[in-house]
């Protein structure tokens, strides 16, 4: 089992395009990058460096701005930049003002004056890729933030109109059942077939409203004995069209455990960031079918005392940059978990979540 906290070590070896005209000074950028163990190649045209950047994945593409052709170095990196996030370095004799400012247009991630050193070298690029690197997943961050954000907001919305809208959905459901029984008496077997969908889609909107509504209702600030069972059917159900949406099996694996003394609201919370991010862990996966979670609560024993473990397990492709533990949601995560006296781990070899809470017997 490994700490949530350890540090993400990079193992794969960066690939970086080296586009320059300049047959000797490509092979000598390329023969020193690989001497600080990077993977590199280089294309001398602009047409073979939109080729390469299509057809295979980089890291960093290192571009001489004066190339032969009728496209120069900044023209590829806007095409680039319309359709890839690729870092760009410049590689250039040329600093005058005319020449950088369209080079800003493209936002590059360093410009380098010819000519330079291979320390000069080895730090832009070091530099580049890592600042791409933080920028991805700042986005990714933002971006899942955005998600819980939403869904708090849909929630608290449906519990402010859910008067408003099932008013109206009673009487579309009658109103259905008025045309079902009129189709009946006719033999109208097209007309009882539309009035049976109305009635299929409007239960399923009541049915949306009513579990949005009765997860964004507090269940209890207080400290009580709850039943976790109870909350995981909750925060599944809450998920489910999504589920069904993205084509996600959620299964629950539930043993037979005791009551436990929490808060249900927070521990709710807890339950909805972690199979968050085993959803979006599954998603990664290229092919959609087989996405599964499976989420299992069990007891467990550790020193003579009690603790009631859940486990949530995706199947999704691993990717360190997508997960919860890069993320500002972890801290509240864990935070709850420490109040409640629990534990919460990250087991990588079996892309699971695990979390423990201690059995407290009542007094």
């Amino acid at each position: 089992m490994t700490s949530i906290v350890e540090n993400q070590k990079e193992t794969d070896v960066k690939k970086i395009l080296v586009v320059e005209d300049e047959r000797i000074i490509a092979i000598n950028i390329c023969s020193t990058l690989k001497q600080y163990g990077y993977n590199a190649t280089y294309v001398s045209e602009a047409n073979d460096a939109i080729e390469q950047i299509e057809s295979e994945h980089f890291d960093l593409v290192l571009m001489d701005i004066m190339l032969n052709g009728p496209m120069d170095g900044i023209e590829i990196a806007g095409k680039i930049k319309r359709s890839k996030e690729i870092p760009v370095i410049y590689l250039t004799a040329y600093s005058d003002e005319a020449t950088i400012n369209r080079a800003k247009t493209t936002e590059p991630f360093g410009y380098l004056i010819k000519p330079f050193n291979s320390r000069d070298l080895y730090i832009s690029v070091e530099m580049a890729i890592y600042k791409s690197q933080v920028q991805k997943h700042i986005r990714v961050v933002e971006s899942r933030l955005a998600e819980n954000q939403k869904w708090e907001t849909i929630a608290l919305v449906a519990s402010g109109i859910s008067h408003e809208i099932n008013n109206p959905l009673t009487s579309i459901l009658n109103l259905a059942d008025l045309i079902l029984l009129e189709a009946k008496k006719t033999s109208n077997s097209p007309l009882k077939e539309k009035a049976e969908k109305i009635t299929e889609e409007s239960e399923r909107i009541a049915k949306i409203v009513k579990n949005l509504v009765s997860y964004s209702q507090s269940t209890s600030s207080q400290w009580t004995y709850s039943n976790l069972v109870s909350i995981l059917n909750d925060t599944r159900s809450f998920l489910h069209q999504y589920f069904l949406k993205e084509g996600i099996q959620c299964e629950l694996e539930m043993g037979d455990v005791p009551h436990v003394y929490c808060q249900p609201q927070k521990i709710k919370q807890v339950l909805l960031n972690l199979i968050q991010d085993a959803r979006l862990r599954v998603n990664t996966r290229e092919d959609s079918i087989g996405r599964k979670i499976s989420i299992s609560l069990s007891v467990v024993g550790d020193d003579g005392k009690e603790f009631v473990q859940i486990q949530i397990k995706d199947n999704g492709s691993e990717d360190l940059m997508m997960g919860i533990s890069q993320m500002n949601s972890l801290d509240v995560t864990r935070s709850i978990i420490a109040e409640h006296k629990g534990n919460l781990t990250r087991e990588e070899e079996s892309s699971s979540w695990v979390f423990t809470l201690p059995i407290v017997k009542p007094v």
